[in-house]
């Protein structure tokens, strides 16, 4: 006889398609956060709070669930509404812009149950009321059960509060899941079957008990059934499913510590869903573990670093729509332990574009649906636009089979820090940066595709062709960071797993992968793997620039130490070095009396004490100086002086002792030096044995370093690779993975080793050879900075000649313009106002001139013939060119009879420069006084001395005075005219020096003294 049946559903079905169908507990997270996207939510964040029970917390602000929507949606498994192509109603989006549906199968709520075993779920919509629900998921594992048996307690109130007063009663009706309805549940039941069916109360409350109790005695069947399986597998009875929900201890489990982290529970927002659930899963429980990251247990620390992994960067950081960026959804994981947060994933982004885009390789362009390539790629820093890639051969798809169009973007680094183009601190930080972020994601409509991007994954295959051949195979998960773009409506046949595996597996998938495989494959053999013609020579040049940086590098630190030791020392030290030059002021005058007394052995306790200050004094040297001290400069020559002044004072002091002690005839010559010579031996032994801690201190504390770093360097190799070879062991990894791991470790911690070692010993084997490394290095940095100084100064030296010689002719020729136009005009019938008009110009017009003749003995092109030059005639010159500014300045310029009687043969283009640009330099310093302001033209001694009552030249610049670039003026100062002097000067067998004996001297600043040959009187 034909008949016909209907599936019957079993309880357990919730959990296959829930718990068991989702990968872990990770992705479950991500499809639950996907569906608060698709409830146009901005901010949904998940927190764990520890406690008796521990309880973590899903929230979010989207627009929520009415409880007919509860009933009829989230109760109701695969729903239309993910598949129809129905759109949420612009009044539910919150403002935002239209978002492409992130579920499929309408089941992405069941992966709830892989957080733990009990879920109170509360719901508000805008305008609506609060309705919660309460499920323990345990109901689902029982396979005797039908799901139609199982009633979830659903309740509504109108304030967030009321739930945890309502959660007792919804309990019990969870329990009567294991035991049947209360009679005033079946009481319940039967006035809606009267209300529904028009019988009588009588009638309807025997219907109502029939179907209790069929329903009651088909649980106590299944629960029985169950509990005897459970028990038959040797599960205690307190631990059989049913116990434990049955000993579920409901007031003690959610609270309002976990409510208050929801923005509807503290009226930030009045809409959202928030999802508790109790007795967390243990991929959870490892992220609530106060235990130190590198101390924990290798199975937790997989559930951290899997975790982590899946949920990092869950939105797209790579795109640089502004539309999606507009957008914003947000996600964050914060564990509390107590009332203290610990933030897992913060709602910043981690690693975006930003820092992508620094990396040194880099691909990103557009594929269209024939699989062409176009954008461009980034090969060691440098971009190269409108790039193409051709596919591996010419695609034919269906409708059914295309890819479509996506977009890639991906960037990775070189491996050793010697080889890369980046900085030492760029290739630290984006090698810190690959242990957590690095790993080549999928992202579809700006949500990330599981389980792309996580380091057990390698669906492009790129570890295994790098354990193949690592140096063409040049891209690794390990350190490339980026992503594919994809979306539903251009990449439809691209679809996930029921599992959220990844995509799969058909023929648009297949080619999807082949095409992204083939992109990755050409630009590292074009441009950056072994294969590449470009790599060795660019690696070259990276090398060298490398070289020169670090030492670029070394040079500015070794300055910067300087400039602080000298800052520190003058710091310390101006006041202590101001007290001892007053008190050897004071020990002068006590030296002289003590003199007189003429005894031999107060001579020689004198010599002792001259001695002793004399080392004091050596003991405020700063030396070495750099030669640029920038801001230190007036505090270094104000100590400077000091310290000169002191020395000054014990050379007095050392030179009257020794002279007393030469002319006392108490002792013999032989007695007294053996007296000084032991009175020095004794304070050079007292020195040396300073100098002998201090070395001996830091060569114990060298060797102790260098131990520790040898030790170091030795055992870096075997804890980088255990951890792996541990894998291996347990066949997590393949061989040729672990091959690649060893030989890329291995050429890690060789250059490593090299870079710690290495300076250790070369700096020994310099001090074997008693090279002063510090000092060599002070002075390779001194005329390092001398030159390059020099050679700045060289390029504005060189510009400003050229634009002297354009500005010369051009005013020649200007002049004669100007001039005939004047001369037109004086002709020319005018007004008196306008003829006075005139005649201004045609004065200052004369004045410009008349400074430049002034000029033109200075010019190279100038006068060549010798004749007769007064001293006179120089010194109306000086006047004449500098008359205002002396006056302006309050100087007085005079020059004395002797000066003015002296005679030199000579060119004029060589002897006027030189006292245009002494007296130009004085009329500079000498403003720098308050009251009187003098130059003199003298002559002393056959010299002709050009003198100021300026500060005059310090004793230090004494030495680079007549060098070239060198000079003390703030403003103005090229350091040009003193050397050119100089050359001027020796050209004719003339020389010049600056005079520091005091009885040469005619006035106390500075005075140059110049011997002219053939100079002579009349």
């Amino acid at each position: 006889m034909l008949s016909s049946a209907a599936f019957q559903t079993r309880a357990r079905t919730i959990d296959h398609l829930g718990r068991e169908q989702i990968a872990d507990c990770p992705t479950a997270i991500s499809e639950l956060w996907k569906n608060s996207f698709d409830a146009y939510a901005t901010d949904v964040s998940l927190h764990l709070f520890d406690g008796d029970i521990d309880v973590a917390a899903l929230l979010d602000n989207g627009h929520g669930m009415s409880r007919q929507e509860f009933e009829e949606k989230w109760l109701t498994v695969g729903t239309e509404s993910k598949t129809d192509g129905l759109e949420i109603k612009e009044t539910d989006r919150n403002g935002l812009n239209h978002r492409a549906k992130q579920g499929q199968k309408g089941i992405g709520r069941l992966s709830s149950a892989a957080l733990g075993p009990l879920l109170l779920l509360v719901s508000k919509r805008k305008n609506e009321r609060f309705v919660a629900a309460l499920i323990d998921w345990r109901l689902f594992e029982n396979p005797y059960l039908y799901l139609n048996d199982i009633r979830i307690p659903i309740t509504e109130f109108d304030n967030c509060a009321y739930v945890l007063e309502e959660l007792p009663a919804m309990f019990d009706k969870l329990l009567g899941n294991l035991w049947g309805d209360s009679e005033a549940e079946i009481e319940t039941e039967a006035a809606i079957i009267a209300m529904t069916e028009t019988l009588t109360e009588k009638e309807a409350l025997a219907i109502a008990r029939a179907v209790s109790k069929a329903r009651t005695s088909r649980l106590a069947a299944a629960w029985e059934q169950y509990s005897k399986l459970e028990l038959g597998k040797g599960i205690p009875v307190n631990e059989t499913t049913k116990s434990k929900i049955e000993n579920t201890l409901i007031k003690e489990v959610f609270s309002e510590r976990h409510l208050g982290k929801w923005s509807v529970w503290t009226e930030e927002s009045d809409q959202g869903t928030a999802m508790f659930t109790a007795e967390l899963s243990e991929d959870l429980k490892a992220q609530l573990s106060s235990t130190p990251h590198d101390e924990v247990g290798e199975t937790d620390l997989s559930y951290r670093d899997n975790f982590f992994q899946t949920l990092s960067n869950f939105v797209d950081p790579f795109s640089k729509d502004s539309t999606f960026q507009k957008d914003k959804f947000i996600c964050s994981v914060t564990a509390w332990r107590g009332i203290y947060p610990e933030v897992i994933l913060g709602k910043d982004k981690q690693f975006d574009i930003a820092n992508l885009e620094e990396l040194e390789h880099v691909i990103e362009g557009y594929i269209d649906n024939e699989g062409f390539f176009y954008g461009r790629v980034k090969v060691f820093g440098e971009w190269i636009e409108d790039y193409v890639i051709k596919p591996k051969q010419v695609y034919k798809t269906r409708k059914d089979s295309a890819f479509g169009p996506f977009h890639l973007r991906v960037g990775t680094f070189e491996l050793q820090i010697g080889s890369t183009s980046l900085s030492d601190e760029q290739h630290a930080f984006f090698s810190e940066q690959a242990e957590k972020y690095a790993g080549f994601r999928v992202y579809r409509d700006g949500l990330r595709v599981m389980p792309y991007g996580r380091t057990d994954n390698d669906y492009f295959d790129i570890e295994y062709r790098r354990s193949k051949r690592a140096g063409r195979y040049f891209w690794s998960n390990r350190r490339m960071f980026g992503r594919i773009s994809i979306t539903r409506e251009s990449n439809p046949n691209l679809k996930d797993k029921a599992g959220r595996e990844g995509f799969i597996e058909n023929r648009a998938s297949k080619l999807f992968k082949e095409i992204v495989e083939k992109i990755l494959i050409d630009v590292a053999d074009e441009h950056f793997g072994t294969y590449s013609d470009n790599r060795k020579p660019t690696l070259e040049l990276i090398r060298e620039h490398k070289a020169q940086q670090k030492a670029e590098d070394d040079r500015k630190k070794l300055l910067s130490r300087e400039r602080n030791r000298i800052r520190n020392a003058i710091k310390k030290n101006t006041d202590l070095l101001v007290k001892h030059l007053e008190t050897l002021s004071c020990l002068k005058q006590s030296f002289e009396s003590r003199i007189k007394l003429n005894s031999v052995d107060e001579l020689q306790e004198l010599k002792k004490e001259a001695d002793a200050l004399n080392e004091k004094t050596q003991s405020f040297s700063l030396s070495p100086v750099p030669p640029n001290l920038g801001r230190l400069e007036d505090d270094y020559r104000y100590y400077r002086k000091h310290e000169l002044a002191a020395k000054e004072l014990v050379q007095q002091l050392t030179f009257v002792v020794n002279k007393a002690l030469e002319e006392s005839t108490q002792k013999t010559d032989l007695e007294k030096a053996i007296e000084v010579y032991r009175s020095k031996l004794a304070s050079l032994n007292s020195s040396i044995n300073r100098y002998a801690i201090r070395g001996k201190e830091a060569l114990s504390k060298q060797i102790s370093d260098f131990d520790r770093v040898v030790k170091q360097c030795r055992e870096q190799y075997k804890y980088e690779v255990e951890g792996a070879l541990e894998d291996l062991k347990l066949e997590k990894i393949s061989l040729g993975k672990m091959l690649m791991i060893l030989d890329e470790t291995q050429l890690k911690v060789d250059v490593e080793s090299k870079q710690k070692l290495g300076p250790y010993t070369t700096a020994l084997e310099s001090l074997e050879e008693q090279i002063d490394l510090e000092g060599l290095a002070l002075h390779s940095m001194n005329e390092s900075i001398k030159y390059r100084e020099e050679l700045a100064r060289l390029h504005s030296l060189a510009q400003l000649g050229i634009a002297v010689e354009i500005v010369g002719h051009e005013m020649e020729s200007l002049d004669r313009s100007v001039d005939f136009g004047l001369k037109s005009l004086a002709n020319t019938p005018l007004s008196l106002e306008q003829n006075d008009h005139l005649r201004r110009v045609d004065e200052a017009h004369q004045a410009l001139m008349e400074k430049l003749r002034f000029l033109s003995p200075l010019k190279l092109s100038g006068e060549k013939v010798s004749r007769k030059i007064t001293g006179k005639e120089i010194c109306k010159y000086i006047k004449s060119y500098f008359g205002e500014q002396f006056e302006r300045a309050g100087v007085s310029f005079n020059a004395t009879k002797e000066f003015e009687t002296i005679a030199i043969v000579d060119m004029a283009s060589r002897i006027f420069p030189v006292f245009i640009n002494l007296v130009n330099n004085s009329l500079y310093w000498v403003q720098k006084n308050e009251t009187e302001r003098k130059i003199t033209l003298d002559v002393l001694d056959s010299d002709v001395i050009v003198s100021d009552n300026g500060p005059g030249v310090d004793v230090d610049d004494l030495e680079q005075l007549f060098t070239l670039f060198f000079t003390r003026k703030q403003r103005g100062g090229r350091g040009v005219g003193l050397y050119l002097s100089k050359q001027n000067l020796n050209a004719s067998g003339h020389k010049i020096r600056y005079e520091t004996r005091e009885s040469y001297k005619v006035h106390a600043g500075a005075n140059f003294a110049i011997n002219f040959k053939g100079l002579t009187h009349g």
